[in-house]
C-alpha cells in the first residue's frame, strides 16, 4: 500500500514537473556569444569535407574564452594558426568557465558519439583542474556552489560519473524534494575523500611570508593546493584521480583513431618564486614550495605526449594574446609531426 501511494505521488509530481530538478554541469548558453553544433562556445556548425584534418580543443575557461569577440573564439584563433602548417585543419572546441577533466571527458564522449577526430588536444590548467576533478561541486559565485557530473578513484581505477551531463541529479522526484533537507550534496561527497590537513595556527619559521589567499586552503579546494608541502593526502588523491581522467580521455581518442596531446600553461595565480613561502586563510597557514607545484604537474601529465608553453608577456587574457599563444601551440605540433596530413590521418579511421 505504501508503494502505491508513493507511485501515485511520483507520477503527479512529474505531471507537475515539481520541484524544478538539479541539472548536473552546465554548458555555454547564447549569453556568451556563438555556440556550436556540440553546445560549446565557437563557431555555428561549418559543412566539412572528409578530408579536413580535425583537431579537438578541449578544456575549461582558456577553450571557452570570453574575452574572445564572437568573431574570433578559440576554435577559429587556433584554425587559422594550424592552417600556416596543414591548410586542412579544423577546429572544435569543446568545454566552458569551470570546466575540468571530468566534464572535459564526458563533452569528448559526447562528441565523439556523433563524429571523429585526428587529433585531440586537452588544455590543462593543473591548479585549478586537480580541486575541481576532487570536489563534487565547484563554486561559480560567491557563496554559490554547482553540481557537476563526478568520478572518484577507488585504489588506481577511476570510476563513475555520478550521471552524464545535463542529467538530473535526483532520479525521482521524491528524492529531490525530500534529499536537499538533509542531504548536501558536495560535504557527503567529501565525506568519501582523504581527510584535509588543517594547516597550523601560525607560519613557519624561517618561512618568507607571501600574502592571504581568500580561498579555503584548509578544505584543499584551492588553486594553492598543488603547492602545499608536504603534500595533502587530500592533494595526492586529486592529482592521481586528474592523471587517471586524462588516461580516460586518451584511450578514447586513440580508440577513435586520433592522437591526444596535453597542452600546460602556468595558472596565472602563479608567483615568481623560487624558494617556499607562507601563506593564509582564515588562520590556517601552509608552506607553499614551486618544488612541490612542478613535481604535482610532472605527476598529473606523466606519460603523456604534453606540450608547456609559457605565460604570454602581454595581457593575461585578450584576443591578442590567445593568438600568440595559438601560434606557438600550432608551430609545436608541427613540431613534434603532429599535424599528419589529412590522407594519412584519414586512414587511422
Amino acid at each position: 500500500m505504501i508503494g502505491l501511494w508513493l507511485g501515485a505521488i511520483e507520477t503527479f509530481m512529474r505531471y507537475e514537473n515539481w520541484p524544478r530538478p538539479v541539472i548536473s554541469g552546465w554548458r555555454a548558453t547564447a549569453a556568451t556569444g556563438p555556440v556550436n553544433q556540440f553546445g560549446w562556445r565557437g563557431q555555428p556548425p561549418r559543412r566539412h569535407d572528409r578530408n579536413d584534418f580535425v583537431v579537438v580543443l578541449t578544456g575549461g575557461g582558456d577553450v571557452e574564452c570570453i574575452a574572445c569577440p564572437p568573431d574570433e573564439t578559440m576554435d577559429v584563433i587556433l584554425e587559422r594558426a594550424l592552417r600556416q602548417y596543414n591548410p586542412s585543419a579544423r577546429v572544435i572546441t569543446l568545454g566552458s568557465r569551470g570546466y575540468a577533466q571530468d566534464q572535459e571527458y564526458l563533452a569528448l564522449h559526447e562528441y565523439f558519439v556523433r563524429e571523429n577526430a585526428d587529433l585531440v588536444v586537452n588544455w590543462a590548467e593543473v591548479a585549478t583542474d586537480v580541486p575541481r576533478n576532487t570536489f563534487r561541486a565547484i563554486q561559480t559565485q560567491p557563496g554559490r556552489l554547482a553540481v557537476k557530473p563526478s568520478f572518484a578513484l577507488y585504489g588506481n581505477v577511476v570510476r563513475g560519473p555520478t550521471e552524464m551531463l545535463g542529467q538530473a541529479v535526483y532520479r525521482s522526484k521524491i528524492s529531490g524534494l525530500v534529499r536537499p533537507f538533509f542531504i548536501d550534496i558536495d560535504r557527503n561527497w567529501t565525506t568519501l575523500l582523504p581527510r584535509a590537513d588543517p594547516g597550523a595556527s601560525n607560519a613557519a619559521d624561517g618561512v618568507e611570508v607571501l600574502f592571504h589567499v581568500d580561498e579555503p586552503l584548509e578544505q584543499q579546494r584551492s588553486t594553492w593546493s598543488i603547492w602545499l608541502t608536504p603534500r595533502p593526502a587530500r592533494v595526492q588523491y586529486g592529482i592521481d584521480l586528474t592523471h587517471g581522467l586524462l588516461g580516460h580521455m586518451k584511450d578514447l581518442a586513440v580508440l577513435r583513431g586520433a592522437r591526444f596531446a596535453v597542452l600546460v600553461t602556468p595558472s596565472q595565480t602563479d608567483v615568481e618564486t623560487a624558494a617556499p613561502v607562507a601563506v593564509e586563510h582564515s588562520g590556517h597557514w601552509f608552506v607553499a614550495d614551486p618544488s612541490t607545484r612542478d613535481a604535482a604537474i610532472a605527476e598529473v601529465t606523466a606519460g603523456f605526449e604534453t606540450i608547456t608553453l609559457p605565460p604570454d608577456s602581454g595581457a593575461t587574457v585578450s584576443p591578442a594574446a590567445e593568438r600568440r599563444l595559438m601560434a606557438r601551440l600550432a608551430e609545436v605540433l608541427n613540431e613534434k609531426g603532429m599535424l599528419a596530413p589529412p590522407a594519412l590521418a584519414r586512414a587511422r579511421h
